[in-house]
């Protein structure tokens, strides 16, 4: 049985003067899935956000969450939600504990739930030994912590991250969305994550939303959107020792220049037979002298999905200006 939609947008449409933040844009979110709303800086992300929590009114469009429509009833949906905003909302001066009791008020939880929640919290979080240290304290990293932690005291149904490792270095940015993943798995919780971090994308989201100025440009999963790049292959080739920077000038190669990836060469084979090319590539390693160890074929990902879809964009406008 397939999952009910928890999240339905129909032609969204948002306007800052003459500015369109968002036009026209439509998407459902299915219950219990990681949802990713993906773009650059400035596509609209945020602004989404905002609406569906109730936090900013709409132009035109629906907005429907749970069935409901946040703007006819917004106490009701937001008792449905937890927001994780970019930047902290919580108290610096109180401690991890008592942030956790004190939103645990005043979403009405009385005592005794809300220092049972805020206990079960802290040690699915794992910050029960940041249990009295003040919030302004924390690292980074747990800082984002404790703040999605506050998001669930209440057990929303969905939760919206937005861009909620930016800034984070990397073992901090993998142990948080294991977190992520561990809470909807868990417990169910339906995740609508904003990011321009296409890798996170790709290793989170069940399904993906692709965004630019204010524009849906194409929706799936990550791999149906790398099925877009048609043609498009990529082969990452590995030598026994250097070879020149210079080999791909070389008679009989027609493709863009091969990029060093970590020691690899890494090109793309669009348009061109993968024969050839592979032909091509042994011939240059001969006369090099070096022999090739490792090659490894594959389509598209998501971040060239999404390039060469701005890029379709970009030439349609030009096309129908």
């Amino acid at each position: 049985m397939e999952p009910a939609n928890i999240i339905h947008v129909a032609h969204l449409s948002k306007n800052f003067g003459s500015l369109k933040a968002l036009d026209n844009v439509s998407f459902v979110v299915r219950q219990g899935e990681i949802f990713g709303y993906l773009g650059p800086n400035g596509a609209g992300k945020t602004t989404t956000i905002k609406i569906l929590c109730g936090l900013l009114p709409r132009d035109g469009g629906e907005v429907m969450i749970g069935g409901v429509d946040i703007a006819a009833d917004p106490v009701r949906v937001k008792q449905r939600l937890g927001v994780v905003p970019d930047e902290s909302n919580l108290y610096p001066e109180l401690t991890c504990q008592r942030n956790l009791e004190y939103l645990g008020e005043l979403y009405g939880l009385s005592r005794s739930a809300r220092q049972a929640r805020s206990a079960e919290l802290l040690t699915i979080f794992d910050l029960t030994a940041k249990t009295a240290t003040p919030f302004g304290a924390l690292s980074r990293g747990l800082k984002r912590r404790l703040t999605i932690a506050a998001a669930l005291v209440h057990a929303p149904d969905i939760l919206f991250l937005d861009e909620p490792t930016t800034g984070l270095d990397v073992p901090s940015a993998k142990a948080l969305r294991a977190l992520i993943q561990q809470i909807n798995r868990q417990d169910g919780v339906t995740v609508f994550l904003t990011t321009h971090n296409l890798f996170e994308a790709e290793a989170l989201c069940h399904y993906v939303q692709i965004i630019h100025q204010g524009q849906a440009l194409a929706a799936g999963t990550a791999q149906e959107i790398r099925r877009r790049v048609t043609g498009r292959k990529t082969l990452e080739i590995a030598f026994d020792g250097p070879v020149p920077g210079d080999w791909w000038q070389a008679p009989g190669y027609q493709g863009r220049p091969p990029v060093p990836v970590n020691g690899r060469w890494r090109l793309e084979t669009a348009g061109q037979d993968l024969h050839q090319v592979l032909t091509f590539l042994l011939r240059r390693a001969e006369a090099a002298g070096v022999r090739i160890i490792d090659v490894e074929a594959g389509g598209a990902n998501l971040e060239e999905a999404f390039l060469a879809i701005l890029q379709e964009q970009r030439q349609g406008k030009q096309e129908n200006p």
